[in-house]
């Protein structure tokens, strides 16, 4: 019975070449695209200078103290060398909010407030705090952010990470991270209910909340928080009470200066 035999005709060097390239290109695709994804989130996440002492960020440095002269005013705003300023990247409980933990009310924003108190006061090293992201802070005004570090430690990543403050949606994925973290495990703020700081600056509260109002203005166009030590003696009977730090800026109020 006959039979046939079929022999392939070799490729020519052109097709081998041809062949070669068209797979090298598709390899480089493939690869391109994990890399393109992982500089989009780079571009997209800077990494924050708040901790770490290279040269690079020494000399980008914009506020330097020692922690016992740092005023917290609330849970994300300070006074530094004489400039307030927001902590980029968190949003805190307002300073009188009040949050809901096992059917018991609890002074959240105080709370906040003074645990960031305590990173400073303890501080083994200088404060040493950086102009922010303005771009991604989440404010809507020119109010000066800075991203704060005592020694290697980002003052706004211990406080989403110790559930003290929320994350500003889009400004660090590492502090998205950490406050999922710190939801899992119930964490202050994360393990109870509240609403969102900025909703209760707006007027909203929790059902049976007796939020209250612990900014008072002074003379001179200022205001003062009741953490500032200089509260009771700059504040009259006659002094107008404010619930929040943004309450004050939107009547055009500045924080009262030290008087050195």
């Amino acid at each position: 019975m006959p039979f046939c035999i079929s022999i392939a005709s070799p490729l020519s060097n052109h097709q081998t070449i041809e062949v070669t390239l068209n797979r090298f290109f598709r390899l480089i695709i493939l690869l391109a695209i994990p890399v393109a994804f992982l500089l989009a989130v780079y571009l997209q996440d800077k990494p924050v200078q708040a901790a770490g002492g290279d040269k690079q960020k020494s000399d980008q440095i914009a506020l330097e103290a020692e922690g016992r002269d740092v005023l917290v005013i609330d849970g994300d705003t300070i006074m530094i060398d004489g400039v307030v300023a927001d902590i980029a990247g968190i949003d805190a409980p307002e300073l009188g909010q009040q949050c809901l933990h096992n059917g018991s009310f609890w002074d959240c924003g105080m709370s906040s407030a003074m645990q960031l108190r305590k990173y400073f006061a303890m501080a083994p090293f200088t404060v040493r705090c950086w102009p922010g992201d303005q771009q991604h802070s989440g404010k809507g005004d020119d109010f000066p952010i800075v991203e704060c570090g005592i020694g290697e430690r980002d003052v706004a990543a211990a406080m989403v990470s110790d559930g003290e403050a929320f994350p500003i949606e889009g400004y660090s994925h590492r502090y998205d991270g950490l406050s999922k973290e710190a939801d899992n495990a119930g964490i202050g703020i994360q393990g109870g209910d509240m609403i969102p700081p900025s909703e209760w600056r707006s007027g909203k509260r929790l059902d049976g909340e007796s939020g209250r109002c612990l900014f008072a203005t002074v003379v001179n166009g200022h205001y003062v928080s009741t953490l500032d030590p200089r509260y009771e003696e700059l504040v009259t009977d006659k002094a107008k009470l404010l619930c929040s730090d943004e309450q004050a800026r939107k009547q055009s109020l500045s924080y009262a200066p030290i008087q050195k």
